[in-house]
């Protein structure tokens, strides 16, 4: 049943990314540094490819091309001034100017985000359970590199570890309802399939070219550009394996 594979790709969403991002900052710094680059540039390349060949031709198979284009628009302006009001934006670093004094904020932000990776999730896997598994992936992908800034920050900003983690964890949880809500919703309003995929593929492409993005170039020379150059490949890769296997 397609609410059972919901349902678990919310909880591996959130409780999941949490788990693994209170993990990493266990390692020691440079191991830590490293690893989160890497995984970084892999989540920007499952990003890019499931908004690009899974979600938009998705949504194109219900309704023509402008409609979905315009929607994917509209998504991408919403998401600019949702950032710009909710300042959700997910720095990797614990020293951030944007973070740096505003621990309720990331919080509420990252509900609201979260909330939105919910209905993500759950169009997915109304549309065919692949799709929902593309989707979930690229999910999980950049929820880890954004808890573990926002787990860092919110140690740097006085938290202890414990409530960190609990608040991080409660936030985090908000995908879960989020995704039964859009189920129930989106099963009745089959019409609004189409624009929620377009609307999800905006936030994709969003998240990776105005959050990751960044992040990657704050790294210079041959040897790093190579390496986020080949793990991008690997997240686009791990997108067409699935659509291949599962067209």
């Amino acid at each position: 049943m397609p609410i059972l594979w919901i349902i678990l790709f919310s909880l591996l969403g959130s409780i999941g990314a949490i788990i693994t991002a209170a993990s990493f900052l266990l390692l020691q710094k440079k191991i830590h540094k490293d690893f989160l680059s890497s995984l970084i540039s892999y989540a920007t390349g499952t990003l890019l490819a499931a908004a690009l060949l899974g979600l938009i031709p998705h949504a194109l198979t219900y309704i023509s091309p402008l409609p979905v284009l315009f929607a994917v628009l509209v998504g991408i302006i919403l998401f600019f001034s949702l950032e710009k009001l909710v300042i959700w934006r997910h720095c990797h670093d614990i020293e951030c100017e944007v973070h740096g004094a505003a621990g309720p904020m990331i919080l509420m932000g990252d509900a609201f985000h979260n909330l939105i990776d919910g209905t993500i999730i759950a169009a997915g896997f109304l549309v065919s359970i692949p799709l929902g598994i593309i989707v979930g992936l690229s999910v999980i992908a950049h929820e880890i590199p954004q808890e573990v800034g926002d787990f860092g920050i919110l140690l740097h900003g006085g938290y202890s570890e414990r409530k960190a983690l609990f608040l991080n964890l409660l936030s985090s949880l908000s995908t879960v309802p989020g995704a039964i809500i859009a189920y129930f919703a989106l099963d009745i309003i089959q019409t609004a399939i189409p624009y929620v995929m377009a609307i999800s593929a905006a936030s994709f492409l969003y998240i990776a070219l105005s959050d990751l993005t960044p992040e990657l170039h704050r790294k210079v020379g041959v040897g790093y550009a190579l390496r986020q150059f080949l793990l991008m490949i690997a997240g686009v890769g791990t997108i067409l394996l699935i659509l291949q296997l599962h067209p």
